[in-house]
């Protein structure tokens, strides 16, 4: 997986403005057998980026000749839990991780003073789900997210029956207690991912789905929005479906004054929709034509994807081990591709 803020991308690629690629010598993580990095997390600034491997999260931060470097001090849970996901909180609230395993979820805190110079967790016990239940990915909320736009440390998570818990930080000081603020289920799908929106005008969450029968595997991407009026998320339209693929990943692009929310989609291929959403929560795609993506370019399955901080550059990796950076010229077209070496991505 890779994940990109700022202009800065996982496996030591990061772009400038003038979409020049630099390339740092590759960082070996661990090269005993067994190993597998299941999810990296780069912080709001770009600095500090998470890998988890195993039951470890370790943590690398980029000096001032912007290499990484990777740090003494990382979290490790006990050697039978193997860690899913990281997701970083907003530096607002301080030096603060997610870090979820197969059915539980653990907060972790760097540079409070009870902590010694190490990562200390906040949630004994953690936050958890039903053992036949999988945690599939976490997120937190934007600073400003919370019911009705208010700054409130929010946490996201979806799991592969088809449920999405919406949980709030009581008191963002101690990161102990969390309240269930909202829990969604549909029975008949499996959630994959989730994405929260990245503007202020607008509370949403765009839900990836996986449902397998006979005929194959196909997925779709729900949308669940926050009634200002009613003081509660609903659940808003489908806006996309994957005939012929799970949904891997969703990202909504950060959106500086734009009319409209601009939603990549990871799935049997690449998809990149503009919408707008009427005061009923229907959704009203638009720019349709500009958005179609290059269908040469667009032949391999795709897996995990990361927007530039403008939204104007999309990152994303594919089945054939590549990738891929698109940027927008009246349709979205691959300028710029990665190999690593016959490694898969």
């Amino acid at each position: 997986g890779i994940n990109a803020e700022y202009g800065e991308y996982f496996r030591h690629y990061y772009i400038t403005n003038n979409l020049r690629i630099m390339l740092q010598p590759d960082i070996l993580l661990d090269q005993s057998p067994g190993y597998c990095i299941k999810d990296v997390a780069v912080n709001w600034h770009g600095t500090k980026m998470a890998v988890c491997s195993n039951n470890c999260v370790i943590i690398w931060n980029m000096n001032n000749q912007q290499k990484w470097i990777k740090e003494d001090v990382g979290i490790e849970l006990d050697k039978q839990k193997t860690v899913q996901r990281v997701s970083w909180a907003h530096p607002e609230f301080g030096q603060i991780l997610a870090v979820s395993t197969v059915n539980e979820i653990s907060i972790w805190e760097y540079g409070a003073t009870d902590c010694g110079g190490q990562w200390c967790n906040r949630t004994s016990p953690p936050l958890s789900e039903p053992r036949h239940l999988l945690i599939r990915d976490i997120k937190f909320s934007p600073s400003y997210f919370g019911m009705g736009r208010s700054r409130a440390l929010d946490l996201a998570y979806c799991t592969d029956s088809g449920l999405l818990k919406i949980r709030r930080c009581k008191d963002a000081r101690l990161l102990k207690d969390w309240e269930t603020v909202k829990e969604i289920c549909y029975v008949k799908d499996s959630f994959t991912c989730l994405a929260w929106n990245v503007t202020s005008s607008c509370s949403m969450i765009a839900v990836g789905t996986s449902d397998s029968s006979a005929n194959g595997t196909h997925g779709e991407v729900k949308l669940f929005q926050y009634d200002d009026h009613k003081n509660e998320w609903v659940a808003g339209d489908v806006i996309s479906k994957s005939p012929n693929s799970q949904i891997h990943d969703v990202a909504f692009a950060p959106n500086p004054g734009r009319s409209f929310h601009t939603l990549a989609i990871a799935g049997a291929e690449l998809e990149i929709i503009d919408f707008r959403v009427n005061d009923h929560f229907k959704v009203k795609r638009v720019n349709q034509e500009r958005n179609k993506v290059d269908p040469e370019q667009n032949r391999v399955e795709v897996w995990k994807l990361s927007w530039s901080s403008l939204g104007t550059t999309l990152c994303a990796t594919g089945d054939d081990g590549l990738i891929r950076l698109w940027k927008n010229n009246n349709r979205w077209e691959c300028t710029k591709t990665i190999k690593f070496n016959g490694m898969a991505v």
